[in-house]
């Protein structure tokens, strides 16, 4: 598990972000660590590219309390996806049993004319002879 994470120092140097900085990021929920048992703050690897989203809006001139409603909207947004993903996939699923169901009932439809058909005089098969 330690290999996923980093130090707050290794963070600190990868990002250019001060150690200062990056733990008022940690106290505003903007990022996570987890304290190790050594009492260092040890961050997921990922938070490299969170401090470096933070570090872009930054330099847009995005205050960090619209940077925070953003982050917190997407992590919202990729919830609301996947339930609406899931809601999809249902609606699709029920879709296909409806066309599965009638692709049975049309094969069975055409099944039964085929009976019809083989079941005819030959004559009416072949064409009417007394023309």
């Amino acid at each position: 598990m330690t290999r996923d994470l980093i130090r707050i120092g290794d963070l600190s140097r990868v990002t250019g972000v001060p150690i200062a900085t990056l733990r008022y990021y940690e106290s505003e929920g903007l990022i996570e660590c987890v304290r190790a048992r050594s009492k260092y703050r040890m961050f997921p690897k990922g938070t490299v590219d969170i401090v470096g989203r933070i570090v872009h809006l930054k330099s847009l001139k995005i205050p960090l309390s619209e940077i925070r409603r953003i982050f917190t909207t997407a992590r919202q947004s990729e919830e609301e996806a996947s339930l609406a993903t899931q809601e999809h996939y249902l609606e699709l699923k029920q879709r296909l049993a409806h066309i599965l169901e009638r692709k049975r009932v049309w094969e069975e439809q055409e099944r039964q004319v085929r009976l019809l058909l083989e079941s005819l005089p030959a004559a009416a098969k072949g064409g009417d002879e007394h023309v």
